[in-house]
């Protein structure tokens, strides 16, 4: 056998190492592969990248003459497998024999070389490399189309799949001389990176404090910090304010949450702090720059929820943190005339008015504060202290009404003696 025929069948018996992995992301991976023995030739070969699909069996990826690619818009966290194909182009087929007397020597020497490689091939393949082998065999036969066939005559075309633009300029230039083509190399499987934890299992961490379970999920995906939870709108330093869980709070913001973020309803977590009178986590807030001037989608700011928590201490907190005392919601109800209508302890009142609320406040409706005060029904304490409180004409009005009570007793005693 002359040295021409021997290679051409060497080429063709010849199967590739496969592609390696050399990096990868979410939604890509880059492989790598090399000529192996037939570097001598490395200017005159040609790559056939495949990936593993349902229908057809095997889809083109990359054909080329590059040793490296990135395979792109492939699924996050899934699996993908790859194998290859080398070709050597009709241009260098005739030359094969001088190419490799060039490179080893002599012809002693390439086929010494080659006949070593032969063997190391045949040893190395194992019994699970022969039934895939068969496989692929029996995949090629049903998947093949017409311009899968680099052997034939005329009409043959390269599919250009990714790859370059030399494979196609090389085929309309030997329309009419064969390629050779390796058998396919080994299977090789690969991964895309996973999108990291998801949505839903950092909320819930938030939500039971499993603090080192939210410091590895915040490592791998920082902007789940600023999530919003679909079923209930609330950014996760929310869900921990409301919980009341101090070092899950203390974790995020020292993580880089944004102390003013909003749930859907336009809250921040120094409104429901409040609110859920969780004055120790406010104070916290306060000390990273909470904003006591945010306001919700219903015109509430801060003072309005410390005085719907019925808490003194909030109203306080809130009011040594910078609150207002005249600011309105969209009511027009400023946070004595919400204390007055929300029925709040005389004490949260009586202190608003010490810090010099104004009792004059009129709504949106015209309804004063102390008109408000006279729809309360009495609770824990009579009606009429709240009305003292924020009518100033209550004393002279008091005084009408027991003259006139007074008149009406006497009036009815002179009717009576007559």
């Amino acid at each position: 056998m002359d040295l021409q025929t021997f290679l051409t069948q060497t080429f063709r018996s010849w199967s590739p190492d496969p592609p390696e992995q050399i990096s990868r992301t979410q939604h890509d991976v880059t492989l790598r592969w090399t000529p192996g023995s037939w570097r001598f030739v490395e200017g005159q070969l040609l790559y056939r990248i495949e990936r593993r699909e349902k229908i057809p069996a095997w889809v083109l990826v990359y054909s080329g003459g590059k040793t490296t690619k990135t395979i792109e818009n492939l699924a996050p966290s899934q699996p993908h497998k790859f194998r290859m194909k080398v070709l050597l182009k009709s241009s260098a087929v005739n030359n094969l024999s001088q190419f490799a007397i060039d490179h080893f020597g002599s012809e002693e020497a390439v086929y010494k070389y080659f006949s070593q490689e032969v063997e190391n091939d045949d040893d190395n393949l194992g019994d699970d490399d022969k039934h895939n082998e068969k496989n692929d065999s029996l995949g090629d036969c049903t998947d093949k189309k017409p311009s899968d066939n680099f052997n034939g005559n005329e009409n043959t075309s390269i599919p250009n799949g990714t790859g370059d633009h030399q494979l196609k300029q090389v085929v309309s230039n030997s329309q009419s001389r064969p390629w050779l083509e390796s058998r396919y190399s080994g299977q090789v499987w690969t991964a895309t990176d996973s999108e990291g934890a998801s949505v839903i299992c950092f909320c819930m961490a938030v939500r039971c404090g499993y603090l080192k379970q939210i410091q590895q999920m915040l490592e791998e995906r920082p902007q789940l910090l600023e999530v919003i939870n679909s079923v209930n709108g609330m950014t996760p330093l929310i869900t921990a304010v409301r919980k009341g869980d101090t070092p899950t709070v203390r974790l995020l913001l020292s993580s880089g949450s944004a102390v003013d973020a909003r749930s859907s309803s336009g809250q921040t977590a120094l409104q429901l702090a409040l609110y859920c009178r969780r004055t120790g986590i406010a104070q916290l807030l306060l000390e990273k720059g909470a904003d006591v001037a945010i306001r919700d989608l219903n015109g509430l700011r801060a003072e309005h929820y410390a005085v719907d928590s019925n808490s003194l201490e909030s109203v306080q907190l809130v009011y040594c943190g910078g609150g207002q005392l005249e600011v309105k919601d969209n009511r027009g109800w400023t946070p004595l005339f919400r204390a007055v209508l929300q029925g709040a302890d005389i004490e949260i009142i009586e202190d608003l008015i010490k810090r010099g609320a104004d009792t004059r406040v009129v709504d949106v409706a015209g309804l004063t504060i102390a008109d408000a005060a006279r729809l309360l029904k009495d609770k824990s304490y009579p009606r009429d202290a709240v009305v003292r409180l924020v009518d100033p004409s209550y004393p002279h009005e008091q005084a009408v009404t027991h003259f006139t009570r007074l008149t009406r007793k006497i009036h009815s005693m002179q009717t009576l003696f007559k």
